[in-house]
C-alpha cells in the first residue's frame, strides 16, 4: 500500500500529475479542481506531497490489471474519498468526477439522507444516491464539519463537436493535450464563426506560422 508520496512534481495533464521520486516517476490521478489549482499556481518544478490511495484498476481484457494512484494535498480529502469509493457501483473515476461541491455538503447530504443533493452530483443517480446514504449514513458525520470551502471537482464543460475533432487532429499528430486545447481555444476566440474542422485546423496552422516568423 503506498499512502503517501513525496517528490518533485514533474508535470500535470488533465488527470494526472508526475511525481519524480529518487529518479522514479510515478503518475498520480487527480480530482479536476486539483488539477487547475496546481496548474495555476506554480509548483511544476517543486517539491510535493500527495496523500494516496492505491487502487488495481481493470483494464479492457479480463487478464489486464493495472496498479493506480489517486492524490490528494490534503489528508482529511483522502479519507472521505476512501470512504466514498467504498460505495459499491461507485468506482474510483466516477468518485472522482462526483466531487463538484466541497466534501462538507456532500457529507451533510448523506447524514441529513438528502437524496436530491446527492443526485444532483455528476454520474450519481437516484439509486446510487439511495445506496450512498444507506451505506454511509452515520460515517460521515467529522467531514460534514469541515470548514473547507473548495470542491475538489470542476464541472465538467460542455465541449463542442468541432472542438473534439480538431483535438484528436492534434492528439493523432503528437501534440500535448494541454497544448492542442490551447491552440485550440486561440483559434476559436481569434474566430468564432469557424464552423468547419478543416478550417479551424487551418487557422491553427496559419497562427502557428506567424508565431515562427515573430520569433525569427
Amino acid at each position: 500500500m503506498i499512502s503517501r508520496i513525496k517528490g518533485i512534481l514533474v508535470s500535470i495533464t488533465e488527470e494526472y500529475a508526475l511525481v519524480e521520486v529518487n529518479g522514479l516517476y510515478y503518475e498520480v490521478m487527480l480530482p479536476s479542481g486539483l488539477v487547475e489549482k496546481l496548474k495555476n499556481n506554480g509548483t511544476l518544478g517543486q517539491e510535493i506531497a500527495f496523500e494516496t490511495l492505491y487502487y488495481i484498476e481493470a483494464g479492457d481484457k479480463k487478464s489486464s490489471h493495472f496498479p493506480r494512484l489517486v492524490g490528494f494535498t490534503n489528508p482529511v480529502d483522502r479519507q472521505f474519498f476512501s470512504l466514498l469509493n467504498q460505495v459499491s457501483g461507485m468506482g474510483v473515476r466516477k468518485a472522482l468526477k462526483s466531487l463538484v461541491i466541497p466534501i462538507k455538503e456532500i457529507a451533510t447530504a448523506i447524514e441529513m439522507k438528502d437524496a436530491s443533493q446527492l443526485n444532483r452530483l455528476p454520474g450519481i443517480g437516484a439509486r446510487l444516491a439511495d445506496k450512498i446514504i444507506a451505506e454511509l449514513n452515520g460515517k460521515t458525520a467529522r467531514f460534514a464539519l469541515s470548514k473547507s470551502e473548495e470542491p475538489l471537482a470542476v464541472k465538467e464543460k460542455k465541449v463542442s463537436p468541432i472542438f473534439e475533432e480538431a483535438l484528436a487532429v492534434l492528439l493523432q499528430l503528437q501534440y500535448k493535450r494541454h497544448e492542442a486545447e490551447e491552440m485550440i481555444n486561440k483559434a476559436l476566440q481569434a474566430d468564432p464563426q469557424i464552423k468547419k474542422v478543416e478550417d479551424l485546423i487551418t487557422s491553427i496552422f496559419r497562427s502557428e506560422q506567424e508565431k515562427k516568423v515573430t520569433l525569427k
